[in-house]
Parts: structure tokens; sequence; C-alpha cells
């Protein structure tokens, strides 16, 4: 990995971390609502001004159906999920929680396909389910329900990214992931913006909300976009998904650094932890087989053969 594609990883690792520190900016004043359908929107205008620089169509009309399907479960959904949790979780925590996408991945690839998955992806699937219980049971939050729906909102919208790339992989193949992801940040703000009228603050917001706001849209979800994709076609999957990695940790840097948010022991031992799990899944950890882990019965076989 050269220097320039390195620092483009930690400038979106830094981006996306920050996209959790705004979010508990934003929500407390505009509700979830608000935040999810204003963050989508203004990414979709910011990746709409792309492509008319780039000269690419959207397909609206061939595709329009798979936008909104895929667009509601991939993005809408989740993101007013992350901005639910935002309301009682800690910027740090919010992070950590979205560290295990590829957890459900490998538990939704594992259920479909019956294939089972490696003995370092299912060390990383309990290593991550022991940092997601580290937060919870030794964090400094108290364990009252509106954090446990915080955790529950969480972890849902964590699935439902998992289970939303498992859909945009069969629906769209080799398509531009660029126009896609225009697409489906439109087709996902739809339904969204009844809640979001119906959810709107009395009062206009701040200056520094609404520009929290604004720097949630075009910044942490537009441009963000942009720049994944360009890491993507530069490096390849293999090295850009490493920027899952340094998000959680730039997320508690900027919680504490610009909100107040401690960084106690728990939540970096729950980070360390995830993180490590990720690392397992991607089986980036020596030591750890990377064959299917086969069941009792084929083991027992061939030992007797």
């Amino acid at each position: 990995m050269n220097a320039s594609i390195f620092a483009q990883l930690v400038v979106l690792g830094m981006i996306w971390g920050a996209s959790f520190m705004f979010q508990r900016i934003t929500v407390p004043v505009i509700g979830a609502g608000m935040t999810g359908a204003g963050r989508m929107i203004f990414a979709a205008l910011t990746l709409l001004g792309v492509l008319a620089l780039l000269r690419k169509p959207l397909q609206w009309r061939a595709r329009w159906r798979d936008y909104v399907v895929v667009g509601i479960i991939v993005m809408g959904l989740p993101l007013t999920c992350f901005a639910v949790a935002a309301r009682s979780l800690p910027a740090g925590y919010l992070a950590v929680l979205n560290a295990t996408v590829p957890l459900f991945a490998v538990l939704i690839g594992w259920a479909s396909s019956r294939v089972r998955p490696s003995a370092s992806k299912l060390a990383g699937v309990v290593v991550g389910v022991c940092g997601v219980a580290t937060l919870a049971k030794f964090g400094h939050l108290e364990m009252n329900w509106p954090t446990v729906l915080g955790f529950a909102a969480a972890l849902f919208a964590s699935f439902l990214y998992a289970i939303g790339a498992i859909m945009a992989k069969q629906r769209y193949g080799d398509a531009d992931p660029l126009v896609i992801t225009a697409g489906n940040l439109i087709g996902g703000s739809l339904p969204l913006v009844p809640l979001a009228i119906a959810t709107a603050p009395a009062a206009l917001p701040s200056g520094g909300v609404t520009a929290a706001l604004v720097a949630l849209g075009i910044l942490c979800t537009g441009i963000a976009y942009a720049l994944y994709f360009r890491i993507l076609r530069a490096a390849g999957v293999e090295r850009t998904v490493t920027v899952t990695f340094l998000v959680p940790l730039f997320a508690l840097i900027w919680a504490a650094l610009f909100l107040g948010e401690p960084i106690t022991w728990a939540a970096a031992t729950g980070c360390a932890l995830v993180l490590f799990a990720v690392a397992l899944i991607f089986e980036k950890v020596p030591g750890f087989a990377r064959r299917p882990v086969p069941r009792i019965g084929q083991k027992l076989c061939r030992e007797q053969g």
C-alpha cells in the first residue's frame, strides 16, 4: 500500500468517525427522522452533482424499484436506526457497534449457504460478541430501557447493512457503484420524508446543529462515499476494507475532543475486541485456519478412513 492510498484511508476513517459525533449533535435537537432523512438528501444531492460532472446517468427509470427497496434496507433504515441509537449511546459506542457488520455478514453467509466459515471467521464472531458484551456490561452507561433500545437499534442497523450488501450484489452485479449509491440514497430517503416532517421540531435549529446536519450529509456520506469508491478502484477491496479498523478509533477521539465523552477502559477494551474480531473475520491474524471448519461427523470419518 503506497503512501497516497494510506493517507486517503486515514482521511476516510477520520470522516466516517466524525459522523457519529455529528449525530450526537443533531438527534437531540431535530430528532432521528429528520437526521436520517436530511443526511440522505444532502448526500444524494452531493453524489448527483458528482455524477453530473462525470456525465454518468442515474438510470432511474430502469432501476427505481431496486433503488427504493435496496435503498431502504441498506441506507434508509440503518441510518435512521443509528440516529435513534444516538439519543442514548455515546459516539464511540455507535462506531464500535457499527464495526460489527462483518460479524453479521459471516453469520448470514453461513445460514444462507450452509457452508461452515473458517476457524478464523468463527473466532471473529465470538470475539466480536465479547466486545459488544464488554461495552454493555462494563461501560459507564446505566443499562436502562433507552440504552438497551440504543444497543438494539445500532445492532439491527449493522444487521441490515450486512443484508443490504448481499441484496445489492444480487441486484446490481457489476453496475457502477457511484451510480448505485446515488440511486439508493434517493430511493431510501423517499419514505423518510414523511417521518421527518411528522417529527420536525417546532422551531428552527441553531446554526451549529444545521451545520452538523449538512456536514453529516455532504461530508460524511456524499463525499465519503465518493472517496471510498476512489480508493476501492485504486487499491482493491482487500485494502479498502481496512478502513473498518480506523473508524471506531477516530470516533472515540473526536467524541472525547469535541463532546467531552470519556474514553473508559471498557470502551477501549470493547473497541479493541471488536477490531480484533474484524481482523479475524478478514483473516488477517496469523495462526488461524482459513479453511472451513469440518463437521464432527466428517472429521471422524476422515480419522477412521
